[in-house]
């Protein structure tokens, strides 16, 4: 059986007449999407026109590219945008961030890191790496925040904390998750990225940035059965930003093809 509203079917969530426990939940308690926006707005009015008053997490992908539009042509705001290249990252997502932070003439720092040991101890496993790596280059950029003295790091994410788009972060920084009020369906992003130098890589999974994606996948599929990315995907039918044929595409078991596997050996990976 599969929820009548999102994606989730009786082997990854239950079901209750015809509706999995999400959005059953969300039903009872929807959010308020210009209460949300209204949050940000009143955030971000208070960072006009002063240099580094807040981070980009930019991974060179299209929702932080997004972002950094909505910041600088919406609030006339101009990040320090901050890159932590994991060393998986797409070579054409790098050079998304490079572009569009010379064009919007800001400037980007770029981290170093190397994440291969997480991701062969996950993959080894089957389980998924996002969690992990996400909280990694999130101290990293909580690092530079805190470095620099600057109290709000911007993200791409279009999923709220629940009924907020702030999350407290340790010594009073907050997270923003800028696109969560704006319910912008895949399409709407390219719409506005279509003007601007950047490109789409042909990756695999639901990503413009990561190459480890598909891999990690592929792997949780053969142990499961399913895609690791079932909530996030469900819950963005759930919220009318992706499309459910568009979203089960996503959720099939990605054919990563030979030469991507070849290039990540080259990098590290044990596959």
């Amino acid at each position: 059986m599969e929820c009548s509203i999102c994606v989730h079917t009786e082997k990854t969530k239950k079901i209750i007449d015809g509706i999995c426990v999400d959005c059953l939940t969300y039903k009872k308690y929807p959010i308020d999407f210009n209460k949300l926006k209204k949050e940000v707005e009143n955030i971000l009015q208070q960072l006009k026109n002063k240099k580094y008053s807040c981070i980009l997490a930019f991974s060179g992908g299209k929702d932080s590219s997004v972002a950094l539009k909505i910041l600088v042509e919406d609030f006339n705001i101009k990040p320090l945008c901050v890159l932590v290249d994991n060393n998986y990252l797409s070579d054409i997502a790098i050079e998304n961030a490079k572009n569009l932070a010379r064009y919007y003439n800001l400037d980007l720092l770029i981290l170093n890191r190397d994440f291969t040991e997480i991701f062969n101890e996950v993959i080894k496993k089957g389980e998924s790496p996002c969690r992990r790596c996400s909280r990694l280059i999130m101290r990293e950029v909580w690092r530079i925040a805190k470095m620099l003295n600057i109290k709000y790091i911007i993200t791409g994410h279009e999923i709220p904390f629940g009924h907020s788009v702030i999350r407290e972060m340790k010594e009073g920084i907050k997270m923003i998750r800028l696109l969560s009020p704006y319910k912008l369906t895949e399409e709407d992003k390219y719409n506005i990225l279509k003007n601007l130098p950047f490109k789409k890589p042909n990756l695999y999974g639901y990503t413009t940035n990561c190459l480890v994606l598909g891999v990690a996948l592929e792997r949780f599929y053969e142990k499961y059965g399913f895609s690791f990315e079932i909530d996030r995907i469900a819950t963005l039918v759930r919220l009318g930003l992706l499309d459910k044929n568009k979203a089960k595409e996503y959720l099939k078991k990605p054919e990563v093809p030979e030469e991507l596997k070849e290039e990540l050996r080259r990098r590290g990976l044990k596959i």
